[in-house]
């Protein structure tokens, strides 16, 4: 049973930080940047510059579909404070999105009728409601929610760099990337309270990022354009590992336990068939770690020291015990650390994202 007070109570306080963006700040965007000008400190081509900015506009076109998603979530599980938070603050916010990259897109010469013929085309093809694996309890669409969002906060922070800091585009890009940070948080907070209200639904909450794959994987028109996106971050000088790394930090403050992290990243990681100790199938790991006390922790903590989110400082042992128990865990943590894998949550070739 749902405690709805203090996610009502947070849904209501955030419903008036709703701030669209200003028609008046999209009239500024047109400064006649084009493409082979704002490629030069990166490693990207024209055309695959011209892609990833198609890319954001035609996601971002189809918030309804997403919307409607949520919705219907809410509605199966009686989530009123989940519909409201997607009516009243999400949907609105998100609407406002697609236009800044349209209009980044027409000052590098792409003919706006063409882009509007498109945006329909993307829309009538796809029917995201059926194609969300992540699931409809709203704890799974919320933690579906965080990362998505925290993802396209990442993005938006890459495309916003290939302007000049000063000029009005990158601003306004960087208006889109700051709500985008503030929905991440959203999410996040609601999928605590649900977590911190009912402990067993960890279960919803695994398998919405086991399943998790980014909107416009489909989206037919752009498929085929979200399939490069993993290996075009470096080259927009980002980092796919420091992407994770946001990921993983907001996750841990959602769980705020080491050994429920470890469960979740070794579950996650198992799901996609990717390694993420040296020779040895993740499968196995799990079965390991499952009959080791406190195993799953010890990955927990190594994964959130060497992505440097927690400091590796240990609470000296106290007791005889303690010191035992404290020299395995370190025996193990040391193996652990130079046999972690950290891109085998990475899906080389297959990306999620």
């Amino acid at each position: 049973m749902y405690k709805l007070d203090p996610l009502q109570s947070y849904v209501n306080d955030q419903l008036p930080k709703l701030k669209t963006i200003d028609s008046k700040d999209l009239s500024g965007m047109f400064e006649h940047f084009t493409p082979e000008e704002i490629v030069k400190q990166s490693g990207m081509s024209a055309d695959e510059i011209i892609d990833s900015f198609r890319l954001s506009l035609i996601t971002e076109s189809l918030t309804e579909q997403y919307a409607k998603t949520f919705k219907l979530g809410a509605s199966l599980h009686g989530a009123q404070w989940l519909n409201d938070y997607v009516v009243g603050f999400w949907e609105p916010d998100e609407n406002g999105h697609a236009d800044p990259f349209k209009n980044v897109l027409v000052d590098f010469g792409i003919n706006q009728v063409e882009l509007d013929f498109e945006i329909g085309e993307a829309r009538e093809s796809t029917d995201y409601q059926t194609k969300h694996n992540s699931g409809l309890h709203p704890i799974a669409l919320t933690t579906y929610g965080l990362i998505q969002e925290c993802i396209t906060d990442y993005w938006y922070e890459l495309q916003r760099a290939f302007f000049p800091h000063t000029s009005n585009t990158a601003k306004i890009i960087g208006k889109v990337k700051g709500r985008e940070a503030l929905h991440t948080v959203q999410f996040r907070t609601l999928t605590a309270l649900q977590l911190e209200s009912d402990p067993f639904l960890l279960q919803e909450v695994i398998h919405a990022i086991k399943s998790f794959e980014m909107p416009a994987n489909h989206i037919p028109s752009v498929s085929s354009i979200e399939a490069k996106t993993q290996s075009w971050i470096p080259k927009m000088n980002g980092s796919v590992l420091k992407l994770l790394e946001r990921i993983i930090a907001h996750i841990h403050i959602v769980l705020q336990d080491k050994e429920k992290l470890g469960k979740v990243l070794t579950e996650y990681a198992s799901s996609k068939e990717e390694r993420f100790f040296s020779m040895v199938p993740n499968h196995i790991v799990s079965r390991c770690l499952d009959k080791i006390k406190g195993g799953h922790g010890i990955i927990g903590e190594v994964i959130l020291e060497d992505l440097g989110i927690v400091s590796s400082e240990n609470e000296a042992p106290k007791t005889f015990v303690e010191e035992v128990q404290f020299r395995i865990k370190e025996v193990i943590k040391k193996w652990v650390s130079s046999n972690l894998q950290l891109d085998g949550f990475v899906n080389n070739g297959k990306t999620t994202f």
